[in-house]
């Protein structure tokens, strides 16, 4: 059992390690070994000996679930949680697995509460011995707009490992579960349509209801092989009107010449994609990538969206957001641009996603703000996309990246501990209200109390020895959809107990009522009592990935945060094209506002005529920018102008080569 268990543990190793090896950002490890200047002690240190914590936690906690260990759970790019606003059903989907005799029984449960969480019911919706189900994403479809969970159809996509003739268990594709209430069907694919060499891995979730029927999508990364780096996108569409997949395969506007090529099948440039829906049924894919042509420097990873009007079957070009809107951004607050670092900072760890409406989304990410080559702030921020208009603004500062403990032997029967960052990052996830009314993001990063091991603890590799570390904490902030103004983070778990592995549904009920499950380390105690992990204090324990964790629900309340706008010195001015002269399809217009206002942002000819209006409507106060298509343009000299509702106006030029 401890070796094909093992087995298991280390195919999974091989994403993790791999993140560590991208390319692009291997500078950065020497930047940013030297904590953020917010990152200060304004308490005493928390002090844990004996094996005791330091403090209780501060939330009530309801244990769902007990799992075989992180990995096998919630631990990694996937959607687990899910809230239906009509029948007000929580849905989590937990993939396990046990022992049947000499093999393994894998196993997807989906746990539903009608009650904000007081009680659980459980639906298995898939056992079967010989496979392993992980990892699981889910979708929840209610086309009759039923308040019975009963009533409901669930889609579960889960990466699966099957027995083979040599009773080992290798990776066998992407496993599809969908549950109705006629019954259950799992399918499983290898690979996606026709992209054989590829298999499918970890994967995202999305589902929902409209006029036309329900449908599930899943997007994410391929691999190649058990032992490169995988980098090409997979995407599939499922219609359960039709009870069968729409698409399946890698859109040709997601093909791998669209980005950024690597030199190797080692490394690879491409960072996982998000996914989304509008009320009107459109689906909307997101990631943080070099889009072809601007792959250059490190200033050239943006977000960029791709968008499908007909159920996933065919998609748009990616549209990136404007560079210029990010360095920009990083100026207003006493950064100087450096095209070896850029702005975002570790793209491969999870970003966030919301669709707000048609044609209208946020992405929240990471970024880092450099001086003199030293780090003056680290900021997670929003680049929001309304009407043509991408604006970038804070949400709130954060001190750093999580680590978590995990054993790296690579080897059965053998324990070697490593403390190092964790893939997840500071978990980013975004979410929408049930009304529509606020975006709610939730992250993970480290508070002012520094834990001091006493006595020190030398992991059981030998090489690390742990003396003083920072705890974490859950953080919520949020905002009105049409306002640019985010709450002061609340600390939502305010304790020394380690917080990581979280997760929020991407629609929540109301401000009052966050739901948040996070998975914690059951007590370590191996029945080999020379085990070194067993002396571990219970806030090193909380560390460990790859132990059974139990998976724990809280509701948590943000109302009553008071909301603040970021102090920072702004400017009202318009930017210089970039490029100028224009010769290629796009040019970016950038400016920064004082205030909030109503703005319009226009194109002219030389005579005078007006020939487009970029934006037109309301701009919260900060850095913007839009995107001009000028491959309908002829050569030439061009103005553009911004103007605002208190009467400013400032006019440039631009000019277009053919």
């Amino acid at each position: 059992m401890k070796k094909v268990a093992t087995l298991l543990i280390c195919l999974f190793l091989i994403p993790v390690l791999a993140f560590s090896q991208m390319k692009g950002y291997r500078s950065l490890d020497d930047l940013l070994s030297t904590p953020a200047p917010n990152l200060k002690l304004a308490y005493p240190p928390a002090v844990i000996d004996d094996g005791k914590t330091a403090d209780q936690p501060n939330l009530s906690y309801t244990t769902i679930a007990s799992v075989i260990s992180g990995q096998f759970s919630l631990f990694n790019m996937i959607t687990p949680f899910v809230y239906d606003p009509i029948s007000k059903a929580l849905v989590l989907a937990v993939a396990n697995y046990g022992a049947s005799g000499n093999d393994l029984a894998g196993t997807i449960t989906l746990y539903i509460s009608t009650n904000y969480g007081q009680s659980w019911q459980t639906r298995g919706i898939y056992s079967k011995v010989g496979e392993v189900p992980v990892l699981a994403s889910l979708g929840v479809m209610n086309p009759d707009k039923s308040t019975n969970p009963a009533q409901l159809s669930y889609f579960v996509y889960t990466p699966f490992a099957r027995k083979d003739i040599s009773n080992q268990y290798p990776w066998a594709g992407g496993l599809y579960t969908i549950a109705t209430p006629g019954g259950t069907e799992s399918i499983d694919f290898l690979y996606p349509g026709t992209l054989a060499g590829y298999s499918w891995w970890t994967s995202r979730v999305v589902a929902h209801s409209t006029s036309d029927g329900s449908f599930a999508y899943n997007v994410g990364m391929l691999r190649n092989s058990p032992t490169t780096q995988y980098g090409q996108y997979g995407f599939s569409a499922f219609s359960l009107n039709d009870y069968d997949f729409l698409f399946q395969g890698c859109p040709l506007s997601w093909s791998l010449s669209k980005f950024r090529t690597s030199d190797n099948l080692n490394s690879t440039y491409n960072s996982n994609m998000l996914i989304d829906v509008d009320n009107n049924g459109a689906v909307y894919a997101a990631v943080c990538n070099f889009f072809q042509p601007n792959v250059n420097n490190a200033t050239d990873r943006v977000p960029g969206v791709s968008k499908s009007t007909d159920y996933g079957v065919t998609w748009s070009e990616f549209m990136p957001a404007p560079s210029s809107v990010f360095t920009d951004y990083a100026s207003t607050w006493g950064g100087t641009v450096n095209p070896q670092y850029g702005v975002i900072v570790y793209p491969y760890d999870p970003n966030a996603f919301v669709v707000l409406g048609p044609d209208q989304y946020s992405f929240f990410t990471r970024a880092f703000i450099i001086n003199d080559n030293k780090i003056v702030g680290l900021h997670i921020i929003e680049a929001n996309y309304s009407g043509g208009l991408w604006t970038v603004t804070k949400v709130a500062d954060f001190g750093g990246f999580p680590y978590i403990i995990e054993d790296v032997a690579n080897e059965p029967n053998v324990l070697k501990d490593s403390l190092f960052k964790s893939f997840m990052g500071n978990e980013l996830q975004a979410a929408k209200t049930a009304d529509g009314n606020y975006i709610v993001l939730k992250w993970v990063d480290f508070i002012d109390k520094l834990i001091i091991v006493n006595p020190p603890l030398r992991i059981s590799n030998g090489e690390q020895t742990l003396d003083t570390l920072l705890t974490t904490d859950v953080f919520f902030s949020y905002r009105e959809k049409n306002q640019f103004m985010w709450s002061s983070p609340l600390n939502a778990t305010n304790d020394t107990v380690y917080d990581k592995i979280t997760w929020i549904p991407n629609i929540v009920p109301s401000l009052d009522k966050v739901p948040l499950v996070k998975e914690r380390t059951r007590r370590i105690q191996y029945t080999d009592a020379n085990n070194p992990r067993n002396s571990y204090p219970d806030f090193i324990q909380q560390l460990v990935v790859d132990y059974p964790q139990d998976v724990v629900f809280a509701l948590v309340n943000l109302t009553g945060i008071n909301e603040v706008q970021e102090p920072v010195n702004k400017s009202f001015y318009l930017k210089d094209p970039q490029p100028n002269p224009a010769n290629g399809d796009y040019t970016e217009i950038g400016f920064v506002l004082d205030k909030p206002m109503e703005i319009r942002v226009e194109l002219f000819d030389l005579m005078g005529n007006r020939i487009k209006t970029l934006y037109n409507g309301f701009a919260s106060a900060g850095v913007h920018a839009v995107m001009l298509n000028t491959s309908e343009l002829s050569s030439g000299a061009y103005y553009y102008k911004l103007s605002t509702s208190d009467g400013n106006s400032i006019t440039k030029q631009l000019n277009v080569i053919r």
